[in-house]
């Protein structure tokens, strides 16, 4: 094979993997689940290193519906935006592509921090975001994912712009209505500073 030949096909590789969505198999918290965790669990407390037979793993039990899991920005950053022309617009929109973890947070209760961003304060309608106000997604040059819906669960709260609080509420993924951000917090409470 010409060395030319083999460039070539490097660059067509590197180019297929860059197009790919590779960074769903990746974990960004550090932490292994699901299967392989509980493998390297029954490993650890029996202290045995040869290859545990499968009859021995047990499935572990499935936390309750609804508790409440605390997420972060960067768990919500696994997320690729595709530009397409909206015809009512009559402009390019981005829809998102979610990656499996972010999608197995859809409809669930979490638990997370952020700066507030009034939207409208007299109508109780606030964003909350990754970055304070001064480099958030409308002002910086951070991305859309950066930003989450508020809608409370009761009454109108007041906050101050750049307030660093918690919220806790029931995670909805738009992928589809350019209308609405594409993480909303249904049901929100506030939970503390």
């Amino acid at each position: 094979m010409l060395k030319t030949e083999k460039i070539i096909l490097a660059g067509i590789a590197l180019f297929l993997v860059s197009c790919s969505n590779i960074s769903q198999w990746c974990r960004h918290d550090g932490q292994t689940s699901g299967y392989l965790n509980r493998v390297l669990q029954l490993r650890q407390q029996s202290g045995y290193e040869a290859p545990l037979p499968v009859s021995t793993i047990e499935t572990p039990a499935r936390p309750m519906e609804d508790s409440v899991r605390k997420i972060t920005w960067k768990h919500l950053s696994d997320v690729i935006f595709d530009r397409k022309y909206d015809e009512k617009l009559k402009m390019p929109m981005l829809y998102p592509s979610f990656s499996r973890n972010i999608k197995a947070l859809n409809g669930k209760m979490v638990r997370i921090s952020g700066y507030v961003i009034p939207i409208d304060a007299t109508g109780g309608s606030y964003v909350l975001s990754s970055n304070p106000n001064s480099s958030c997604f409308f002002c910086g040059g951070a991305g859309p994912e950066t930003i989450m819906a508020l809608k409370f669960k009761s009454g109108r709260p007041e906050f101050e712009t750049d307030d660093y609080v918690s919220f806790q509420g029931r995670l909805r993924l738009n992928e589809k209505n350019i209308y609405e951000l594409y993480y909303n917090l249904d049901e929100a409470v506030f939970v503390g500073k």
